[in-house]
């Protein structure tokens, strides 16, 4: 009894590695049957289907491995493009990139209130002690609990 437990778990065990092997294998490796076929050979005939997917079903990997476009000495020379016109959009390309780098950026400058007008010094003539008194507008994040602002807070500070 202990002998076919043990068959069975083995049996088991070649099934499922045989199939995960079925899965991770590349099209290309796949002999004799397509994929859904050694599937179900596999899981119809646990140990034989297995072992023939490894024996018979699964090609040599190439000696070789596919080479990337970019690996391949051949793939940068096209035929359709002269060492002249290369040059020549190279020169172009150069050229924009240096009208782009001459031109100046234009960033957006933040509006700066008007002081010393005409109507603001006639204001704060008639009224010195109320201008000095009120303290400045402050957000709620720099103003302690009297709403007073401290020295180091305000735009200055985080400039």
């Amino acid at each position: 009894m202990r002998w076919l437990i043990i068959g069975a778990i083995l049996a088991l065990v070649v099934m499922v590695y045989a199939l995960v092997d079925l899965t991770v294998t590349d099209d290309r490796r796949i002999r004799r049957l397509n994929r859904v076929l050694w599937v179900v050979l596999i899981v119809l005939v646990p140990v034989l289907g297995a072992i023939a997917w490894l024996v018979w079903g699964k090609g040599p990997r190439t000696a070789a491995r596919p080479m990337a476009p970019d690996d391949d000495p051949a793939f940068g020379r096209s035929k359709d493009v002269t060492d002249a016109e290369a040059d020549r959009r190279i020169a172009e390309l150069e050229a924009q990139l240096a009208a782009l780098d001459a031109e100046e950026i234009v960033r957006p400058q933040r509006p700066v209130p008007e002081q010393g007008a005409a109507d603001d010094d006639a204001a704060a003539e008639a009224e010195p002690d109320a201008a000095d008194e009120q303290p400045e507008a402050a957000s709620d994040d720099e103003s302690d609990e009297s709403d007073r602002t401290t020295p180091g807070d305000g735009p200055a500070a985080r400039a």
